[in-house]
């Protein structure tokens, strides 16, 4: 693990090979980058390769063992774009007699096989290693995870819109900023706060165009029962992918289910169409592969999404993925026969089993007409402090803690909560599923009448996954000042990332002791 150092690094691979296979992908993409950037300052706009950047970005944090043959396409790709657009941008600084800087590049891509990629991957990763400070090292792993939570959004934003131009130009001048080991920490500080803002507005049009396609969110029942017959769960978030699914079934007798975020697709109307779609099936909050095994037909895991399978789960699931994990299939060309045989081979459920519903989406009306009230409050003087637990509602962490922090406040405060319903006057409880957008939409509204600056508010995020550290920056954009950081597992950040964030940013760190935590905050003000 010398060179996968996780004890410097936000997130860890599942394996250092994966990790040393993952900076040729940047330092290629990084490189491209570059000549795209310097190209685009002659006057010169090449959108396809942009494209493919923003789509290979939102492959440099992943979380599972992937496909080794697809990978090595993609180096090939890349790496012939590269030289490619090496090529031209030296062309026209020799006819222009432009003094242009060329990149030299220490990787020898000559032999492409597993092998030499690891190893010039390893000396990419020390090399880099040596040459920065721990502070940059951190910081550049915030950016890394910052591009990817962006590049993500908008790979699905592009699904239903072409103008992403102004934010795929954010993100891969960020992401070129890497290639300058000679900027300083505050440099990169300055920056990741700069890019907040556009990670926010890239989060916000998501958000827009779903609803515009989709219909504007509701609040709705959601059945988590099971039917007889073939079946397909879809996990992930991509709504496009999920689509293009019930689409393919609709002239069948599978059954579809959603799993984990994709849950959410039931509070959008234009759903209701799709006959196949039969509810939701969930049996834990924390291990997917506990669903996977219990469930009995084929599955899809949707575009960016990153989950790790075991090997033996080989046959039934399929991805959208631009690089499938082991264990998965690849749906190519949005052609899902493959997965419709599957889930017919596979037989389904044999019963109908029947399982309490879950509320999903909002009635944005009737909680904004709850949030002005909270508002008149404030203005009042009656709230002299405002909570908010959750971006979701539901956490990993034990729901115990926030019963402590709720029970705790003390006068004059209030808290707005996705994950605990108590029966308190200064309470109010937002009773669905995966409610980050409303959280949002929430502060939207209080910023319009109150002054973060003066008025005190503390947002503590109660689970931690690929956009945690993409939501503390977002939060913070919006002028909160209080960020208590989730409890993570160090597969996703790492303890040393949770202090560094502590440390540089002043985001706080939850602990064991609920109490002492809001006292903390309280005491501030």
């Amino acid at each position: 693990m010398s060179y996968n150092d996780c004890a410097v690094q936000g997130s860890c691979s599942v394996d250092p090979l994966v990790y040393s296979l993952i900076e040729v992908l940047l330092y290629e993409l990084k490189q491209v980058t570059y000549y795209l950037l310097k190209m685009q300052e002659l006057g010169y706009e090449n959108r396809f390769l942009k494209d493919k950047i923003i789509k290979y970005l939102s492959l440099i944090i992943l979380g599972y063992e992937f496909n080794r043959k697809e990978f090595e396409d993609i180096i090939k790709d890349i790496h012939r774009e590269k030289e490619e657009v090496q090529k031209i941008f030296i062309k026209i600084c020799e006819d222009k007699n432009l003094d242009c800087q060329i990149l030299k590049s220490p990787l020898k891509l000559d032999k492409f096989n597993f092998s030499a990629l690891i190893n010039e991957g390893e000396k990419q990763a020390l090399l880099r290693s040596k040459t920065l400070s721990s502070a940059n090292k951190n910081l550049t792993e915030i950016i890394l995870q910052l591009i990817k939570s962006a590049s993500m959004r908008l790979v699905e934003l592009k699904a239903y819109t072409s103008d992403t131009d102004e934010d795929e130009n954010a993100i891969l001048k960020l992401f070129n900023s890497l290639n300058f080991t000679t900027l300083t920490s505050a440099k990169l500080v300055k920056r990741i706060n700069e890019f907040a803002k556009i990670n926010f507005e890239i989060h916000q049009k998501l958000h827009k165009a779903r609803e515009e396609y989709f219909g504007k969110i509701r609040l709705i029942e959601v059945s988590c029962s099971v039917k007889k017959g073939p079946a397909i769960l879809a996990s992930g978030q991509n709504l496009k992918d999920f689509e293009l699914l019930l689409k393919a079934v609709k002239d069948t007798d599978i059954n579809v289910y959603t799993h984990d975020s994709l849950i959410v697709a039931h509070s959008f109307p234009k759903f209701d169409k799709y006959k196949n779609l039969a509810g939701h099936f969930q049996k834990s909050l924390d291990n997917l592969q506990m669903d996977f095994e219990l469930f009995k037909g084929a599955i899809l895991i949707t575009k960016n999404s990153q989950q790790k399978l075991d090997r033996l789960m080989r046959g039934r699931i399929f991805t959208t993925n631009e690089l499938s994990g082991k264990g998965m299939s690849k749906i190519t060309d949005n052609n899902f026969a493959p997965i419709i045989e599957a889930a017919k081979e596979a037989k389904g459920f044999i019963e109908e089993t029947n399982f309490r519903s879950i509320r999903v989406g909002y009635d944005e009306e009737k909680v904004m007409s709850d949030i002005e009230r909270i508002i008149n409050g404030i203005k009042q003087q009656k709230i002299e402090h405002l909570f908010i637990i959750g971006l979701i509602n539901h956490s990993l962490f034990s729901s115990e803690y926030f019963k402590h922090i709720v029970n705790e406040l003390p006068e004059k405060t209030f808290a707005i909560s996705t994950v605990i319903d108590a029966d308190n006057d200064n309470i109010l409880h937002l009773n669905s599923f995966f409610n980050t957008s409303l959280v949002y939409k929430i502060l939207d509204k209080l910023k319009q009448s109150i002054d973060f600056e003066k008025f005190p508010v503390t947002v503590f995020l109660t689970r931690c996954n690929l956009h945690t550290i993409s939501h503390l920056f977002s939060l913070r954009h919006l002028g909160v000042k209080n960020i208590f950081l989730p409890v993570c597992s160090a597969d996703i950040i790492t303890p040393n990332m949770v202090n560094f964030l502590s440390d540089k940013f002043g985001f706080l760190k939850t602990t064991s002791y609920p109490e002492a935590d809001l006292k903390k905050v309280i005491d501030i003000h």
